[in-house]
């Protein structure tokens, strides 16, 4: 799998809610199954996870995530 890439990939998505004065924005799946973290300043995907398991379907920097206080579940 590639990694995902932010805008191309999240089409659709919502925006919920930026972060740490605005260089991180939060973006909810259409469904509203997923949550994703952006850092906006260069586009990366932080991580990726399933709001009702809690599963990582994409930890691109977990260890980032973790710091940030994000909804990191194991």
């Amino acid at each position: 799998m590639n990694p995902p890439k932010y805008p191309e990939d999240f089409k659709g998505w919502k925006p919920l809610y930026m972060m740490h004065n605005t260089r991180y924005l939060i973006l909810e799946s259409p469904d509203g199954t997923k949550e994703a973290c952006i850092h906006l300043k260069d586009n990366d995907v932080v991580g990726i996870f399933d709001k009702v398991t809690g599963e990582d379907i994409y930890d691109g920097n977990l260890s980032l995530a973790k710091k940030l206080g994000l909804k990191v579940r194991r």
